[in-house]
């Protein structure tokens, strides 16, 4: 006998059947958009703490800076330049005294004699209005503060003027200049 061989009859796909057999596809949950801000969140305190940082390393560095310039133009005031002049008519005795000054710090930029040698006492003549500058002179010459006198001239471009009298010799300081 022979084996009938039974055909199957194909089965015929169903819209309900083919959606089952369609592979899911997921939407996009709210997870997936809440861990997106937050990374945004992060991405953007970090580029936020970058720029802070940026900026207070650079306020940390102007005061140094500052400090450095105020240094610079305090030391450029408390600088002292001056003229040195013979009034008593005694040979070099202004070049002694002007290396005398400058080891005191003092900036002596001219050395000359005066109009006459006739001047009997040594004055400090403030050419500027700073009195501080001309009293660090006097007190550098041994000179009472009387001998300093203004004759304040914004023309002149020393401080002070240094006139050395015929009493050189009776200053505190004749004894280092004369050694």
């Amino acid at each position: 006998m022979k084996r009938s061989r039974r055909v199957r009859p194909v089965k015929r796909k169903t819209a309900s059947s083919q959606r089952k057999t369609k592979k899911t596809v997921k939407r996009k949950s709210s997870v997936n958009i809440k861990t997106r801000l937050m990374q945004s969140l992060i991405a953007l305190i970090f580029v936020v703490d970058i720029v802070l940082v940026f900026f207070a390393v650079k306020q940390c560095s102007k005061p140094t800076e500052t400090i450095i310039e105020e240094q610079v133009q305090a030391e450029q005031d408390m600088r002292i330049q001056i003229e040195v002049l013979n009034g008593c008519g005694v040979p070099g005795i202004a070049a002694k005294y002007t290396d005398f000054l400058r080891n005191n710090g003092i900036d002596v930029v001219k050395t000359d004699n005066y109009e006459s040698f006739n001047v009997l006492k040594t004055v400090v003549i403030d050419r500027r209005g700073n009195w501080k500058k001309c009293k660090k002179i006097a007190d550098a010459m041994g000179l009472p503060e009387d001998r300093i006198l203004q004759e304040i001239n914004e023309a002149y471009l020393l401080d002070a003027s240094l006139i050395i009298g015929k009493d050189f010799r009776q200053l505190t300081s004749w004894n280092q200049v004369e050694n």
